[in-house]
């Protein structure tokens, strides 16, 4: 009886796996957890057959993968998504030499993969929570940077995964043999038909419960009360309803008004901590609520801004590097780069979908 904790979910697991890869080609435990995710059509007959070509040529696992045409007995399409793979990687990783940011790195990888794409198309509800969950995982990353940057220190993809690489450790340490002082954290499909002493429900809020995506759909609605009702008849002593007057959602704050689900609870029922401070009417009011930001990642590619067209010879300035001439382009669209002479910072190959970079 238990929720499974935040950093051994399947989604945030395979994200982290994607920014491993990007920090050192050579995991093949990450390597391999993410090859056919999301599917790629390359299954366990492909992969062995590059395990065969590794061990053979006394080659890692990526070293093989990018020689994969040498692979016996590998069928051309698999050969062609291992090729495909390797090069979405390399593209990939020019983020990490540009230092940018771990938030946008993994903005990137969930864009750049497919991977939140098959999850907003997907029909398993519970895919909707595993987007939520990568949303607070960018919020992780972007709560590291601001942390960093307070206190003058870097804030790459290195220093970001070793942090989480802590938190989790710390996560998995247990806090006694009968589960007492442990604090249990589930989604309400996963609550029913289990009962606590004491319940929390967080986020009562218009636009996280109820979804924003059910306030203009009736049925979508009725389905998060009762929800909703499953939260609230979990507890059997004590039940505390709590909600944030702003909240950060992908580096964004947002003001939301309370849940229209409060208001459905009798009053008798509700012993209010702040009822002596604000009147009865008051006690749930807003600070006045801006459009919700939706899940969408990259102000950059949700505005529609098409991405920088630089040629050799143009001058450009970058938000770390500073001054700069371009040496060379290659790529077009979401992939075009840059290679740009810094000066004394060197040459640094930029993606400039995601580069903070402006043409002179």
């Amino acid at each position: 009886m238990g929720g499974v904790r935040f950093y051994e979910r399947k989604e945030i697991r395979d994200a982290l796996a994607y920014l491993r890869i990007l920090a050192n080609p050579q995991d093949e435990v990450s390597l391999r957890r993410i090859l056919n995710v999301p599917k790629r059509g390359i299954g366990d007959k492909a992969q062995e057959a590059v395990e065969t070509l590794s061990r053979r040529e006394r080659i890692t696992f990526w070293e093989a993968l990018r020689r994969c045409d040498e692979a016996p007995g590998l069928a051309t399409r698999a050969r062609t998504q291992m090729q495909a793979f390797v090069e979405l990687l390399d593209v990939l990783q020019i983020l990490v030499e540009s230092q940018t940011p771990p938030a946008e790195i993994l903005e990137a990888v969930l864009d750049q993969t497919g991977y939140l794409s098959e999850l907003r198309t997907s029909l398993d509800p519970q895919d909707e929570t595993r987007i939520e969950n990568l949303a607070e995982l960018e919020a992780v990353a972007r709560e590291f940077e601001e942390t960093a940057a307070s206190n003058d220190e870097p804030a790459t993809l290195f220093e970001f995964l070793e942090r989480v690489s802590l938190v989790a450790d710390a996560d998995s340490i247990p806090n006694g043999d009968d589960g007492g002082g442990v604090v249990t954290l589930m989604t309400l499909h996963t609550a029913k038909g289990l009962e606590f002493p004491v319940v929390f429900l967080t986020a009562m809020e218009d636009g996280v419960f109820p979804h924003i995506r059910s306030l203009d759909d009736p049925a979508e609605l009725q389905e998060e009360r009762r929800l909703a009702y499953v939260g609230l008849t979990r507890a059997r002593q004590r039940l505390y309803l709590s909600r944030a007057v702003s909240r950060s959602t992908w580096g964004a704050p947002n003001y939301n008004l309370a849940s229209r689900f409060l208001e459905e609870i009798p009053t008798e029922l509700l012993d209010w901590r702040r009822e002596a401070e604000v009147a009865h009417s008051d006690r749930w009011k807003a600070v006045p609520p801006r459009t919700p930001s939706v899940f969408a990642p990259a102000a950059r590619r949700s505005s529609g801004q098409p991405v920088l067209d630089l040629a050799p010879g143009d001058r450009v300035t970058h938000d770390s590097f500073g001054l700069g001439t371009v040496v060379a382009v290659s790529g077009e669209g979401d992939r075009a780069q840059a290679t740009v002479d810094f000066g004394s910072t060197g040459e640094k190959r930029l993606l400039l979908r995601y580069a903070p970079v402006q043409k002179l």
